[in-house]
């Protein structure tokens, strides 16, 4: 296609087609349904195809059309957010979609698939929608949606597909900017995994996550690495969030820079550095798992206090971080939400390796409370960790270890004007050991919640 304008509809690749857009060639989504052939709806459509690419200097843009109105429903997973955003006074009207609904790429069961240069834009859904593929080569493109209207304009959704590799990119989307997800297709009865994923070299924005696991998981997602991306202006670095019963396994994430800034109440996060979380979507729903997840060197300055949490029925297992810098800055709105800077819950396996916490002294929260909080955590090992409570003022331990077992906290450092230390409390603590920290300069080195709990920690 050569340089102009081009309105269009769905243009579909078939077997060993490349579309190649020039510099200076637009496609303009069409707002006449009859234009597409397609359900749903979407500009660019191959199914069952090989050998096929979308290559060039061009732009695809979607119109995207949104309304500022009314709170139409409930979103069961901020319900929490919500009532803090009413409370503090916030307006309580949102974006919603409207104009033409469609996608701009859905890839069905298409085998070696090459995305390269091409800038996609302004998509009224998900942009980039891969479904079970295999052999995905995504490069050097550039994804942008709105960030304050872009509802659900997710920038690439890799769902059942494996063999993917995604680099060289620019996305600013205000939905997740690249996801993994693993969700039956048509009238199947189950879904594919997601496997064997690379996503590096790329800078991302997100009103939501950056880089998102779920919350669809049907089925397994495994072998993933995160690497050398630079996430600046989300409202979350990462996550995981397992709701259909699969098992997310094997994922790496590593060499980021995280910027955060709060959004509006409407968007999933709280301008953390990350969030994992294992539940059931409905009570019938199977339980999953979230096992084996590293994450290792990342330099983050957020809003956010991060969680880590597992399910009553099954704690999140074996998971590591190591050379983690946060930085707690003051949120930039008046709902405030963050408290903690690290609150890591139902967990069986945790390694924290220098990690270190600094809260912003100039400007402040009033709810800023500890920098750790470990809650029903067991197996678990604390080394060459540095913080204070988040408040010089305030009295919040910097690290609580609260029915937690079996674990040790070592060589680890009280950084100036830490109250205390470590506390340690709940009837289930047991068989702690703490030795080899620098605590000078708290005001005390470790504080028990009673003496049953004082004879179940070992201080060296």
């Amino acid at each position: 296609m050569p340089p102009g304008q081009y309105t269009v509809g769905t243009i579909q690749l078939k077997d060993n087609v490349t579309l190649h857009l020039e510099a200076g060639a637009t496609f303009l989504l069409s707002q006449a349904s009859s234009d597409f052939t397609t359900r749903p709806r979407t500009m660019i459509f191959a199914e069952n195809a090989k050998n096929i690419s979308v290559v060039g200097k061009g732009v695809l843009d979607g119109l995207a059309q949104y309304v500022f109105v009314e709170m139409r429903d409930r979103d069961v997973e901020i319900l929490e957010e919500m009532e803090i955003a009413r409370k503090a006074g916030i307006d309580m009207r949102r974006y919603y979609r409207t104009g033409m609904q469609t996608y701009m790429f859905i890839l069905n069961n298409c085998t070696n698939v090459l995305m390269r240069d091409v800038s996609i834009v302004n998509s009224p859904l998900w942009t980039v929608r891969m479904n079970d593929c295999d052999r995905v080569f995504v490069r050097g493109v550039y994804i942008y949606s709105d960030l304050e209207k872009g509802v659900n304009a997710d920038g690439i959704d890799i769902v059942s597909s494996r063999n993917v590799t995604i680099s060289d990119s620019v996305i600013v989307t205000a939905d997740d900017a690249i996801v993994l997800k693993s969700i039956p297709r048509g009238n199947a009865d189950h879904a594919n995994p997601v496997e064997n994923v690379l996503v590096t070299n790329c800078i991302l924005a997100s009103s939501s996550t950056a880089l998102m696991i779920g919350t669809e998981t049907h089925a397994d997602i495994r072998n993933v690495v995160f690497s050398n991306c630079v996430i600046r202006n989300s409202n979350k670095g990462f996550g995981i969030n397992v709701q259909d019963g699969a098992t997310v396994s094997d994922v790496l994430f590593s060499n980021l820079t995280i910027e955060t800034n709060r959004r509006h109440w409407n968007w999933w996060g709280s301008s953390e550095m990350c969030k994992f979380v294992l539940k059931k979507r409905a009570a019938s729903s199977r339980l999953g798992t979230i096992k084996d997840i590293v994450v290792d060197n990342v330099v983050a300055r957020v809003r956010g206090t991060s969680t880590l949490t597992g399910h009553p029925e099954r704690p999140l297992q074996n998971i590591r971080m190591s050379g983690v810098q946060l930085f707690m800055n003051p949120e930039n709105s008046k709902d405030k939400r963050a408290t903690d800077a690290m609150r890591l819950q139902g967990i069986r396996g945790l390694l924290l390796r220098d990690v270190s916490i600094a809260w912003a002294e100039e400007e402040s929260e009033a709810k800023w409370q500890s920098a750790l909080v470990l809650g029903n955590v067991s197996d678990f090992e604390i080394d060459s960790f540095s913080g204070r409570q988040g408040l010089k003022t305030g009295d919040s331990p910097a690290v609580i270890l609260d029915q937690s077992a079996e674990g040790i906290v070592h060589d680890s450092r009280a950084t100036e004007g830490c109250a205390t230390f470590i506390q340690v409390q709940g009837a289930a603590s047991k068989q702690i050991e703490v030795k080899n920290n620098r605590t000078k300069n708290a005001a005390r080195a470790i504080a028990f919640e009673n003496d049953v709990v004082r004879k179940a920690v070992d201080v060296g």
